[in-house]
């Protein structure tokens, strides 16, 4: 998403988070109580090797939802001001700032150590890789075009 404001241009990339806080929670009582349910009968009806089972399912899909929570706020930004771009890239406990000048600065598209195509933002050769756990392949590519064309000298 682009945001034009009177201290510059701010590109923000970050995940498509479906499930709002509430919602993990909820999800994870609902499973739960699903699965004690069911796993109760079976029991009750015998199969008591259920259970272990089930107490390790639910305890893979706490660590899963915990890890999903932790990572929620994650982001990518690209802030152009005045004569600097300053990138940002938050995740859950790491933070780094990156500024570069904005009239030595490029914008390419080349591979990235994963195989796929990232987006490539640096100047005299230290180079910030932007977006590419949060915007697929087609988006990447009128990402670039669009900063290369906001990175114009004005």
């Amino acid at each position: 998403m682009t945001v034009s404001g009177s201290d510059g241009n701010i590109l923000i990339a970050k995940p498509n988070n479906s499930l709002s806080p509430t919602g993990f929670v909820w999800l994870f009582v609902g499973v739960f109580t699903i699965t004690m349910t069911i796993t109760v009968g079976f029991t009750l009806a015998g199969a008591w090797l259920v259970l272990p089972f089930a107490g390790m399912e639910i305890i893979v899909l706490a660590y899963v939802l915990i890890n999903a929570y932790l990572h929620y706020g994650d982001f990518e930004s690209i802030k152009i001001v005045n004569d600097d771009v300053v990138i940002e890239k938050y995740s859950y406990k790491s933070f780094e700032k990156f500024t570069f000048q904005r009239y030595w600065i490029r914008v390419t598209l080349h591979d990235s150590l994963d195989g796929t195509t990232a987006i490539f933002i640096g100047s005299h050769g230290k180079e910030v890789e932007f977006g590419s756990r949060y915007i697929n392949k087609e988006e990447r590519e009128v990402i670039a075009k669009q900063l290369k064309q906001d990175l114009k000298i004005v």
